[in-house]
């Protein structure tokens, strides 16, 4: 009885090793028994019974570490190394699915719309590597991850390490002139990040092309040299494009819709607000913002946005560029709601009882635009 056990538990490390040198995309429990019964001598086996008592514990055994590889995924819990290989297991997330609150971005990697992309670059066993790219004709995404050197994990998230992000669009410098600036991401793994920018057309600005090559430079903390990588970038397209310009008026306010661009993973508004006097009412266009909803009512959060004043033509208009989530059907309308923000006597917001700022609605300059998919 003990000469048994010692020999199943012999023969079971032994099946245990050929389990973790077997890769995991197929039947692991015929494949790894046939390498084991394989690798022994042609005698015949000892009894049936015995092989059939180790094949019923290589099934939990394989069971068991299926169970541990999926926990590993799911929760995140991988050491850099580890992590490297996994890349190349096409069930992983892509970076843009790590983002907390954007849904284009998940949309874009679950429709195939973003460029998957391994461009790296290592400096003092550092490795930034550059993993997708998606450009819908209102923003620009790009994912990055980090890969320390070995047995190096860092305490900060790549979004606090990297600094000094710049941008060239066909080797020219994007700047404030020429675009919306850099917004980053929150996401979930600390090893990864996301940044975004928009281009200024509806606000003066030169727009994008539909292709072109756009080099990324970024400084790492503790690393001198920049880390420098050229991306291609192109426009998925498939998207609609509004012109309402419809307008509406408040006090000495006149706000206008101009532009409206829905694309699979953006809704993009662009407004205008105008003083129509030079009277001494309370000037809101600082502080006018908007909702917006489909028509079933519900709210397509933001995401990020942009404004500026126009001065070239003799006037200060402020003129907006919000970008929202998409909406999952094309609607029959969309419809804008905006507020302003309530203030104490000190300048601060008033809040609610939960701690949220307290907004009021302006009915006077809600607006509710019709789709039509064929504009």
């Amino acid at each position: 009885m003990d000469t048994r056990s010692k020999l199943e538990d012999k023969e079971l490390a032994q099946i245990e090793r050929f389990i973790r040198e077997t890769p995991v995309e197929v039947d692991l429990v015929n494949r790894t028994m046939g390498k084991y019964e394989s690798s022994r001598d042609t005698k015949p086996s000892e009894k049936f019974r015995t092989r059939k008592k180790l094949r019923q514990r290589v099934m939990l055994i394989t069971a068991s570490a299926a169970m541990i590889f999926s926990l590993i995924i799911v929760t995140g819990l991988i050491s850099p190394t580890m992590a490297a290989t996994m890349k190349e297991v096409p069930l992983l997330s892509s970076v843009f699915k790590l983002t907390t609150r954007d849904l284009g971005l998940h949309a874009a990697d679950e429709k195939g719309l973003s460029t998957k992309l391994n461009i790296s670059v290592t400096h003092e066993g550092f490795t930034l590597n550059v993993t997708e790219v998606v450009y819908d004709g209102t923003r620009v995404a790009i994912g990055i991850e980090r890969h320390h050197k070995e047995g190096e994990n860092a305490k900060e998230s790549l979004s606090d390490q990297i600094s000094n992000i710049e941008f060239l669009l066909n080797g020219e410098l994007l700047n404030h002139t020429n675009f919306s600036g850099v917004f980053g991401q929150p996401s979930k793994d600390k090893n990864s990040a996301i940044f975004e920018f928009a281009d200024l057309k509806n606000q003066g600005g030169i727009p994008f092309p539909k292709q072109f090559i756009l080099t990324l430079s970024a400084t790492i903390t503790g690393i001198s040299e920049p880390f420098k990588m050229n991306i291609p970038v192109s426009d998925i397209g498939n998207y609609v494009n509004l012109q309402p310009n419809i307008s509406r008026k408040y006090k000495n306010n006149q706000f206008t819709i101009e532009q409206i661009i829905l694309t699979p993973i953006t809704t993009s508004i662009t407004t205008r607000i105008a003083l129509l006097d030079k009277s001494t009412s309370v000037d809101f266009r600082e502080g006018i913002s908007i909702e917006v909803y489909d028509e079933q009512g519900h709210e397509l959060k933001l995401i990020h946005g942009n404004g500026r004043r126009e001065t070239n033509k003799g006037t200060s208009d402020l003129i907006m560029d919000l970008r929202v989530h998409p909406v999952e059907t094309l609607p029959k309308a969309i419809t804008i709601k905006p507020y302003i923000h309530l203030y104490d006597d000190e300048g601060s917001y008033q809040l609610d009882e939960n701690g949220d700022p307290i907004i009021q609605y302006i009915p006077e300059l809600e607006i509710t635009i019709p789709i039509n998919s064929k504009e």
